[in-house]
């Protein structure tokens, strides 16, 4: 015998008897064997653990999830005795019980103390913050353990960590005060919200089990458990339930007969079943004859109420009725006399007894006359019910029979073995025929079910759904070969289901890669990229990636639209700057150039042309300075009508000079020295 505890942060959780007759599938989903909460990191199926050659193995099913061992990550692991394995934050420890324990464990009695019993408002309850997706599926459950306080935020040291910029980075706070949760707002940007309304910053709301804490989009629900509950349950062994056998199933036959006790009972006017006398005291009470040494002596009982109906057997019904009687004694009779004629035996007048009543060694002749005639009634009225196979009568008649005469009358006790015999063999041929009777009703009802669950078989069909349809059927057979056959086809369409979904779920990731690619090609385009904008639409055509979104051909639009257009703004530069230098605004000039070499930044003839614009321009900047300084160290600043200043020079660099010029510069900052800005 072998057992596996489950162990979560520390806390046992559960402890699961392990069958070596099955296989055990550990995960997050509702079918697994072993549940696991759906902490992060934990699968819908993560691991398996099956008896093989002799040992209990571990085999990982999850893709991404982890295993480990000695702190190490393993793939599959042979468990020995005492041994743990890890899936964070889930520990597992394996045991193997020797026979001694195992057996002990069986037949002992529920391994819980007094200190275990439920107690109202004792049950240790612990915290937890049940974080929601935007779908509204549980993404998280976080488990508030250490401390009293826990800190809610975007921060990394938050204790509850709500992954959103747009979340202060302590948003809010839940403390424990005196065995009461409290929440109270931490001054956050966007406020919090607990079951629609706002929570305070300054007086701490009391929080209670099912309560929604919302910030923006983000709903997360504080919610109180037992850790334990899982693993109470677990311990509790419960005794089978034994139904006791109806009336119909009791063989009074068996109830042992007190003769002095039903003597002694009042006699009554009306008739009493004698079986309903058969106990020690009284008539029956439903409990055990004091004679017997346990209840298993007596079997089973059942209380029959003193107002119910008496139950009177065939005979005693064929004894009252008198006309019956009569005819039946006469029809006897009349046959053994054919029967005597026909055998050329001399028949008497009259039933005669052997022996004379003055024998005092013959039992039957110290009867009295009714008591002898009853003896001769009951013999012949067991013969004819023997002729008629109604062996119960029979055997009835010849118990009466023996109750009066315990040595038997003529052949009335090897008669009674036969009649008993003959009545097993009858009883045992009808219990063959009931149970072929009933297994070809079940047979037939396993079909039925089988034939409705056929009608789920389709290409969306699931193993639970086919296993909750064969309930009813599995509960009568569970091994029957239509079952077995439909489990099957349904297994295998579930695995190629599965097999066609991981394949979609792998194609689907390659298009998202794709799809990267392209996406940021576009937004070099945006950001006003051009060139770069096309080296990314050429690495969409040139990947191998799957392009169900004919992103590669829109990608060679994109750089035949690019090309274009760097063509076409370049020559409309390339045309405004050889304008403007005809008319002798070199500013222009190479603003234009500049923008042409935006869409063209290779082009190395624009570039020189902007250079040598650039160059030219700035010795007539130059030029110009250099005289206003000169007028301005003669005190000439202001000019007049005929001759200008200094200022007028600052100003006419100003117009003709380049924005991020250096003596544009030097002309603004002499303008504003003089008040000109």
């Amino acid at each position: 015998m072998s057992r596996l505890k489950v162990i979560l942060r520390g806390a046992q959780i559960s402890e699961i008897g392990l069958s070596p007759d099955r296989e055990y599938i550990g995960g997050r989903k509702e079918s697994c064997d072993i549940r696991l909460q759906p902490e992060k990191g934990i699968s819908r199926e993560h691991f398996s653990l099956k008896f093989e050659e002799g040992k209990w193995k571990v085999q990982s099913l999850s893709r991404f999830g982890e295993i480990f061992s000695l702190g190490q990550r393993v793939e599959n692991i042979t468990l020995e005795h005492n041994q743990n394995f890890q899936i964070p934050p889930y520990e597992f420890n394996y045991i193997e019980l020797t026979d001694e324990i195992s057996s002990s464990r069986q037949l002992g009695a529920p391994e819980i103390s007094e200190n275990e019993k439920t107690v109202v408002g004792v049950v240790p309850q612990m915290p937890y913050i049940k974080m929601l997706s935007s779908q509204g599926e549980v993404r998280e459950m976080l488990r508030l353990e250490f401390g009293e306080i826990w800190v809610a935020g975007r921060d990394s040291s938050c204790q509850i960590i709500i992954p959103d910029q747009r979340v202060s980075r302590r948003q809010f706070e839940i403390r424990k005060i005196n065995g009461i949760y409290t929440i109270i707002d931490m001054d956050s940007v966007n406020g919090t919200f607990l079951n629609g309304s706002v929570v305070s910053s300054t007086d701490p709301h009391p929080l209670k089990s099912g309560d929604a804490i919302t910030v923006l989009d983000n709903t997360m629900y504080f919610e109180l458990h037992d850790p334990n509950f899982q693993y109470r349950i677990d311990r509790i062994e419960v005794p089978p339930f034994q139904i006791a056998p109806t009336s119909e199933e009791i063989n009074f036959a068996d109830i042992p007969i007190d003769d002095e006790a039903v003597q002694e009972l009042p006699v009554q006017e009306e008739y009493v079943d004698e079986n309903q006398l058969r106990i020690t005291g009284g008539p029956f009470t439903g409990m055990p004859s004091p004679g017997t040494d346990s209840l298993a002596d007596n079997k089973f009982y059942s209380f029959q109420p003193a107002h119910a109906e008496v139950k009177t057997s065939a005979f005693q019904k064929f004894k009252a009725n008198k006309p019956a009687l009569i005819g039946s004694v006469i029809f006897f009779l009349v046959g053994m006399y054919f029967l005597s004629e026909f055998l050329n035996a001399p028949v008497p007048e009259e039933v005669k007894v052997a022996q004379p009543k003055n024998n005092s060694s013959d039992p039957f002749s110290q009867l009295t006359t009714a008591q002898q005639q009853e003896v001769q009634e009951l013999y012949a009225s067991a013969q004819a019910a023997t002729v008629q196979s109604r062996y119960d009568m029979a055997k009835d008649n010849l118990e009466k029979l023996h109750k009066i005469l315990p040595g038997g009358y003529q052949d009335s006790k090897e008669k009674l073995e036969s009649v008993i015999l003959d009545e097993q063999t009858i009883i045992a041929q009808k219990a063959q025929e009931e149970a072929e009777k009933a297994r070809l009703e079940a047979d037939e009802k396993i079909r039925r079910i089988v034939s409705e669950c056929e009608k789920l078989m389709t290409p969306t069909v699931t193993e639970d759904k086919m296993i909750n349809c064969l309930t009813e059927a599995s509960a009568i057979n569970p091994e029957h070969p239509e079952i077995l056959r439909l489990k099957g086809e349904v297994k295998k369409i579930t695995d190629v289901r599965k097999t066609k979904e991981q394949e979609k779920d792998s194609y689907e990731v390659l298009v998202k890669e794709l799809d990267k690619i392209y996406a940021a090609a576009e937004s070099l385009r945006n950001l006003g990229y051009p060139y770069k904008a096309i080296k990314g639409y050429k690495l969409v055509i040139e990947s191998t990636l799957p392009d169900p979104k004919k992103l590669k051909s829109k990608s060679k639009s994109k750089i035949s639209f690019i090309e274009e257009t760097i063509k076409k703004r370049t020559d409309e530069n390339l045309k405004n700057a050889e304008t403007f230098i005809k008319d002798g605004k070199l500013k222009f000039a190479i603003k234009a150039l500049n923008e042409a070499l935006i869409y063209d930044p290779d082009n190395r003839s624009l570039k020189e042309r902007s250079d040598k614009y650039s160059n030219e321009l700035r010795l007539q900047a130059m030029a110009i300075y250099q005289e206003s300084i000169i007028d301005e160290s003669f005190g000439y600043v202001d000019g007049n009508e005929t001759r200008p200043g200094a200022k007028d020079k600052w100003k006419r660099i100003i117009e003709i000079d380049s924005d991020d010029g250096e003596y544009y510069r030097k002309a603004y900052v002499k303008l504003k020295k003089y008040g000109v800005y």
